[in-house]
């Protein structure tokens, strides 16, 4: 709630509250490799490594399989309004290619971005710009109808590039290389690879499973499974966080039981972490990963895990197991700003229906919607 010249300002559920259980999807129990949300949390995708794309259009109440081809899916992403699909899978079991979808995944194409295998995807929020990685990267301008090779400076060619996670205007790039001995994490440009913009300690080989990047690239979150010679021990964490503001990695330092680590999810802020596992429980984190808390689900090998742009809502998958969702109800918080002689208010895009409403006495009962109708920024949701 905000006060502004006299004027009162507040944004209204129009939703009952929602408990905080983890609840089992009606999707079908498979070989879950990924899973992907949109900005609201409504519009889910999540694929099958060997098997076929679902899509959920209601926070995963239910899944119905989409014309996408059985493949060895690896990685899915989506735009913010889940409406722009990408997913790619790798050659031994399908063909390699990277897929896209302009429809929320009624139809599917193909792309001439084949490689031995692709293991990450990612996208803007408008769905324009795509990022695809595996032995190398290439990206997209263009919504996937054309791919360009990505390719780094200094950077030996046995390194491979497996993980990778955008920047929600898509010009900024989180790229996990890893190569004999070692692996790290490159800030860099979407349109070119020299010179890095930043880039993390060297973690030993396989350290890094999984990367997630705020909204703004201000903030990187990666899973961590292995001995980190330049951090603390021990290093089974769930996260470190990724600062380019000066270039540096800082490890939390309360790590948890669990490791194996598998996939790790953020909210637009980076302040909301939730993080999986091949065993155990679901981790979630409400202050940027400094504190996780155990979230009892069920003890299933854990592939992929999404989140709402607030972080109010989560979505998990297991391998050889089923779909989990989560949420809880959202407090979003009214940002001002003044542009000229006018105010800007504005808030995160929440994952339950909002309604801006004025009034203007604060102790008033006659509270009225306000009329104009709000506006997306592609660029900070």
């Amino acid at each position: 709630m905000k006060t502004i010249l006299g004027l009162v300002l507040a944004l209204t559920v129009v939703a009952p509250s929602l408990g905080q259980n983890w609840v089992l999807a009606s999707a079908p129990s498979t070989n879950w490799s990924c899973v992907a949300s949109s900005a609201d949390g409504t519009k889910l995708v999540a694929a099958v490594n060997g098997g076929l794309i679902y899509i959920s259009t209601n926070s995963g109440g239910a899944w119905m399989p989409t014309s996408a081809p059985t493949n060895a899916w690896t990685c899915v992403a989506s735009s913010a309004d889940g409406t722009r699909l990408v997913a790619a899978a790798s050659w031994y079991r399908g063909d390699g290619f990277v897929y896209t979808s302009r429809d929320s995944g009624s139809t599917w194409s193909s792309a001439d971005a084949s490689q031995a295998y692709w293991a990450s995807v990612a996208s803007s929020a408008d769905g324009s710009k795509l990022a695809a990685a595996g032995d190398v990267v290439h990206v997209s301008t263009d919504s996937g109808g054309t791919w360009t090779y990505l390719g780094p400076t200094g950077i030996p060619t046995s390194a491979t590039f497996p993980l990778i996670s955008s920047t929600a205007d898509g010009t900024t790039l989180a790229v996990v290389e890893v190569r004999a001995g070692s692996s790290q994490i490159f800030i860099t440009s979407s349109s070119v690879w020299a010179p890095q913009v930043a880039e993390s300690p060297a973690f030993e080989s396989g350290a890094c499973t999984s990367v997630a990047m705020s909204v703004d690239g201000a903030r990187v979150a990666a899973t961590v499974d292995a001995v980190n010679p330049s951090g603390p021990d021990p290093t089974n964490c769930a996260s470190i966080l990724y600062d380019l503001s000066n270039s540096g990695a800082t490890q939390i330092t309360n790590c948890t039981p669990v490791t194996n680590w598998t996939s790790v999810a953020t909210s637009a802020d980076g302040t909301r972490l939730a993080a999986v596992a091949s065993s155990g429980d679901v981790y979630t984190s409400t202050n940027g990963g400094v504190a996780w808390t155990p979230n009892i689900v069920t003890n299933a090998n854990w592939s992929g895990i999404a989140s709402s742009a607030d972080g109010a809502k989560l979505v998990a998958v297991a391998s050889g197991g089923g779909i989990y969702t989560w949420q809880t109800t959202p407090t979003p918080t009214l940002n001002i700003n003044r542009t000229g002689e006018d105010l800007q208010i504005s808030w995160l895009i929440p994952s339950m229906s909002f309604v801006l409403q004025q009034s203007a006495d604060l102790g008033s009962t006659n509270w009225t919607a306000v009329e104009s109708a709000p506006i997306v920024n592609l660029t900070s949701l």
